[in-house]
């Protein structure tokens, strides 16, 4: 199916202490009734990763990142953008920034999209694991994540599409 280029694009770029903010947040833009074209998550691991292999500028302090993007009629990103650096003000988001221009955006993206090429860098073999879960479920189903890596000593780095259930 082919779409119009939409007219107005804001990227965001959010920090948290921890994946369970950042996951609160996701609930939380879902159920103000805002759904960006991408709510993507990385948890620290994950970043330190990216940024060792690509820098993409991704802040490696921060226990995970949200990347939302949103596009549409300038009027409406700009308020939609607002809405989501709102709710991660409200979730203890560490840093919010927006891309400034196309080639930001782009760094951005590529640091997202070139997550599994880190995991390389890091080992000879990985194993993925792809599940759905329900929005509503996410934090549960992080804080389990962790338990039971730390409960069987694994290495783990989490990247997903937050805002689709798709983790």
């Amino acid at each position: 199916r082919l779409l119009p280029v939409e007219p107005g694009i804001r990227t965001l770029l959010m920090g948290f202490p921890d994946v369970i903010a950042a996951s609160v947040t996701v609930s939380e833009v879902i159920a103000s009734g805002h759904v960006p074209a991408a709510l993507e998550m990385m948890d620290q691991r994950m970043t330190i990763a990216v940024e060792n292999w690509l820098r993409a500028g991704l802040p490696v302090d921060a226990g995970a990142v949200l990347l939302a993007e949103v596009t549409g009629e300038e009027e409406g990103v700009v308020s939609q953008a607002d809405v989501i650096a709102s709710i991660a003000r409200a979730n203890g988001a560490t840093s919010i920034e927006i891309a400034e221009d196309p080639e930001h955006r782009a760094l951005l993206w590529k640091g997202r999209k070139s997550a599994f090429g880190a995991i390389a860098q890091l080992a000879p073999d990985y194993y993925l694991h792809d599940a759905v879960v329900p929005r509503t479920r996410l934090v549960e189903t992080m804080k389990a994540v962790y338990e039971i890596g730390d409960r069987h000593g694994l290495t783990m780095l989490n990247v997903f599409h937050a805002g689709d259930g798709n983790l």
